[in-house]
């Protein structure tokens, strides 16, 4: 598989790791090559310094996970100060994606004007999957004005590739071509779908929140009818996000028009699934 450029930016092969299963980096240097993917999409930094979610964060589905981790992490102040001490992430022999979520509409453009001086970050994600705090607990993408003003501030903020991701259960093709009119680089497409478990025994949810994030195996068939839409609907590529676990399920993505493909999910069944996915990309030309 030929090399692919997004936004300047050359990626060995179109082959990513999401956001949220791979940690800011060193989870997986165990398991696989760095060298032989695309790139890796680290672990959403937010504004302010979360503590995540009360267990249970995670439960199997059949075909599946749901989780309701609440984007832990250190918060802006603290990654930031970390990475100008010493820029680990520049020592990954691949590109590195830095994801990013706001508290209000003009974090995404702070942080990322912030962040910008750091060499190992190669692009940004900008994650508007998360809830805007002035709109009652609503994601930023749930209001295509929101994905215009994000978009546009960020990209007068940083000369590096801008990445969009999207929730799905908002409007993907309407947010796409938002954040295309606004000088978006790529959309990713998508963040996880909205789920919900029940504990019999308990006679209660099993999250606290009630509603948790969606993903593996078996929302690809969705995730592939939502990359083709939006695919058909714009120009710029499209990052394919959603029930990858095998190298047939990347070409099927790349089919319907993906320029690259992310895999999560399936990180936690098998941490070198993404490497084998590449390797076989490349063998096949």
């Amino acid at each position: 598989m030929a090399q692919v450029t997004i936004g300047g930016l050359v990626f060995r092969n179109p082959v990513l790791t999401a956001s949220g299963t791979f940690g800011m980096g060193d989870v997986f240097a165990d398991f696989i090559d760095y060298s032989k993917l695309g790139g890796i999409i680290l672990k959403t930094v937010t504004r302010k310094p979360r503590r995540g979610n009360p267990p249970p964060r995670i439960l199997e589905t059949p075909s599946g996970l749901l989780n309701s981790i609440g984007l832990e992490n250190d918060g802006f102040d603290a990654v930031l100060a970390e990475l100008k001490e010493h820029d680990r992430i520049a020592k990954y022999p691949t590109r590195v994606i830095f994801s990013i979520a706001g508290d209000t509409v003009g974090d995404y453009a702070e942080m990322c004007r912030a962040f910008d001086s750091i060499s190992g970050i190669a692009a940004f994600e900008l994650n508007l999957s998360c809830p805007n705090i002035h709109s009652g607990g609503a994601t930023f993408d749930s209001d295509c004005k929101n994905v215009v003003s994000i978009t546009g501030n960020v990209r007068k903020a940083t000369k590096k590739p801008v990445f969009v991701k999207l929730s799905p259960a908002n409007d993907l093709v309407g947010n796409a071509r938002a954040a295309e009119g606004e000088g978006a680089d790529a959309v990713t497409v998508s963040n996880t779908y909205l789920g919900m478990a029940i504990d019999l025994k308990r006679k209660d949810f099993v999250f606290k929140n009630k509603v948790a994030g969606f993903s593996g195996p078996a929302v690809k068939p969705i995730s592939l009818y939502n990359v083709y839409r939006v695919c058909s609907a714009v120009k710029l590529p499209v990052i394919a996000s959603g029930g990858i676990s095998n190298l047939s399920d990347a070409k099927e993505f790349l089919f319907v028009g993906a320029s690259m493909i992310t895999v999560g999910t399936m990180n936690f069944v098998e941490p070198s699934i993404s490497q084998e996915i590449a390797e076989g990309l490349e063998a096949e030309g």
